[in-house]
């Protein structure tokens, strides 16, 4: 059974997620994600990092937070020690209360 793969790069991930990859430079500058480099300052991503991106995504796309709506409520989620799924899981089950 062949190893699943555990760094990827930007174009990979990109691709992955169906977004630019100027996106996820501007997550980052915006220190919205922290992302490890190699010896060389190639970005590497990790399935965490990869995770944490959805979430950006699910959140601005899906919910119509602004970047600086998600800065909030990453700020909140490491308050109340909330993993990326468990808030995942809280904004979909919370959702329509989104749009009261």
């Amino acid at each position: 059974m062949p190893k699943e793969k555990d760094v990827f790069f930007i174009g990979e991930v990109a691709k992955k997620l169906r977004i630019h990859e100027q996106t996820i430079r501007m997550y980052e500058r915006i220190n919205l994600i922290k992302i490890r480099r190699t010896e060389n300052n190639i970005r590497i991503f990790s399935k965490k990092d990869i995770n944490k991106i959805n979430v950006i995504i699910a959140l601005t796309q899906e919910i119509g937070l602004n970047l600086s709506g998600v800065k909030i409520v990453f700020a909140l989620a490491r308050k109340l020690k909330m993993n990326d799924d468990e808030l995942l899981d809280f904004i979909y089950d919370h959702e329509n209360e989104f749009y009261k």
